[in-house]
């Protein structure tokens, strides 16, 4: 059986809040976005979403393949942008909101080749069985709430998307957020939906991959990711934009530069996406990094990496009243207490920011590789963030005057029902890796580090936590996509 997975109720009047700019700071960084679009633009290498730019009156050369895009018809594109995101499951228990005032998410970080055995603590190429027994740990966990791919070596290269797709489909039930190699396996992926879902009526009204797809920094955006996002509006799938400039290579070097050019190259993507399906949700998610500029390594939770997330976090809370999402557990680590202090840096940066989504659990190295030991322990540094950003309600029964009063000087409250309940309802959390107690039954139980506590509770969960299959028949079907997506490319 699963984990519970509660959702505390969420009040924004004693919500922690980090500003890092002033108002009108933000607005010039905006400002400079609509200013980059218009007077810049974008390459944009495809026909018709010049043609729809151009019918919107956006200004078109269609031999350089170059959009210049007028203010106010990306602030009016962007206000068609919904606040809220839906998320849906394969089973109902794992839907959920993403918005504004509600609570804080943690996503599987995507698109890893590699793996750290749970078994030796090793890295190497990840296969299909790591990825499905990485979705299972994702399935149980309770703070863990979207399931991403890992790309694996075991299977035909062009194609290793979609058995990714597939394992996710069949091994968890989590809403699934990655990305296609190509139009044509997108649309396989597609029929992959469809067979899970049952008709294209419930893939429209509930869809359970989110497609992520992004630009080219600075400013492209290539045929092939473009003819993607045509087809995702076709189906009302959610498109997210990870737009990823460089701070110093694809970026400019300031700060305050990359995410003028960040934002630029996100609100162009959402004035072609609102062109093309009015209201089609779109996370308000940006994903900037840093250059370490002596050996050029891209830096994922470097603290100016840190900065812009929690900028555009800010920003897309106050000026655009959507809910931010960041790579709050993403980290440059390859030993644990590296990993451990990023990404706890990180998720209360985004957290206290306003973000409510935070990417990259059970990720290390960058996006290189995911470790099932560190995603148990990400979903416990979820559980420890989420807490944190959750107000403190004062309220007549949590001043708790009349039990003050009950138990007066000197007396003790442990007793009492006032405690009791609120102790069921989670007023005090305990952290469930963490060392609590005394040194002598730290002793006795054996001196486990973190790591190995996570360790074995991860083993435990893959012992007995079951994952209800899909039926034979969709199997077969999903199986029988497969085997002609790679009978096609033998014939390339």
């Amino acid at each position: 059986m699963s984990l519970p997975r509660t959702e505390p109720e969420i009040s924004t009047l004693s919500m922690p809040n980090l500003r890092l700019f002033q108002t009108e700071d933000l607005q010039r960084i905006h400002q400079a976005a609509l200013e980059i679009l218009e007077r810049v633009g974008m390459l944009v290498n495809h026909s018709e979403a010049m043609q729809l730019l151009e019918a919107a009156e956006a200004k078109v050369d269609f031999q350089k393949h170059r959009v210049w895009f007028p203010p106010d018809l990306v602030e009016a594109k962007l206000r068609l942008v919904p606040k809220r995101i839906e998320y849906h499951g394969r089973t109902p228990e794992f839907d959920f909101v993403c918005e504004p005032n509600g609570d804080i998410y943690g996503q599987v970080g995507g698109g890893s080749t590699g793996y750290i055995d749970l078994a030796s603590g090793q890295y190497r190429r990840a296969c299909l069985a790591d990825l499905r027994e990485f979705s299972i740990l994702g399935d149980a966990l309770p703070n863990t709430h979207v399931a991403a791919a890992l790309f694996c070596e075991d299977t035909l290269e062009a194609n290793t998307d979609l058995y990714c797709l597939q394992t996710l489909l069949e091994s968890q039930r989590l809403p699934i957020s990655t990305n296609a190699f190509s139009l044509g396996n997108l649309r396989k992926m597609i029929e992959m939906l469809l067979v899970v879902q049952g008709s294209r009526q419930e893939l429209e009204k509930g869809p359970l991959m989110h497609l992520e797809l992004s630009p080219i920094s600075p400013l492209a955006l290539m045929e092939d990711e473009a003819s993607q996002l045509f087809l995702a509006c076709e189906y009302n799938i959610p498109v997210l934009f990870p737009v990823m400039p460089n701070a110093g290579v694809t970026g400019p070097i300031t700060l305050a530069g990359t995410l003028a050019q960040a934002l630029a190259e996100w609100l162009g993507m959402v004035t072609l996406t609102q062109l093309a399906r009015p209201g089609l949700p779109i996370p308000f998610f940006i994903d900037p990094v840093v250059a370490d500029m002596h050996s050029m390594a891209v830096q994922f939770a470097a603290p100016e990496a840190g900065l812009l997330m929690a900028g555009l976090a800010q920003l897309g809370k106050e000026l655009y009243g959507l809910a931010p999402q960041g790579n709050g557990l993403c980290t440059d680590g390859f030993s644990y207490p590296q990993t451990l202090f990023q990404k706890a840096q990180n998720a209360l940066l985004l957290g206290l920011a306003g973000g409510k989504m935070m990417i990259g659990s059970g990720e290390v190295e960058g996006v290189v590789s995911c470790d099932p030991v560190q995603l148990v322990i990400d979903d416990e540094i979820m559980a420890i963030t989420r807490r944190l950003l959750r107000p403190i309600a004062v309220n007549e029964d949590t001043l708790a005057l009349d039990e003050i009063e009950r138990v007066g000087p000197g007396g003790q409250f442990l007793d009492s029902d006032h405690t009791l309940r609120h102790h069921r309802s989670g007023e005090l959390m305990r952290a469930k890796l963490f060392e609590h107690g005394s040194r002598n039954s730290w002793l006795t139980d054996g001196s486990k580090t973190l790591v190995e506590r996570a360790r074995e509770k991860a083993r435990k969960i893959l012992a007995s936590h079951q994952v209800p299959p899909l039926a034979d028949e969709v199997t077969d079907e999903l199986h029988a996509i497969l085997r002609k997506a790679d009978e096609e490319c033998d014939l390339v």
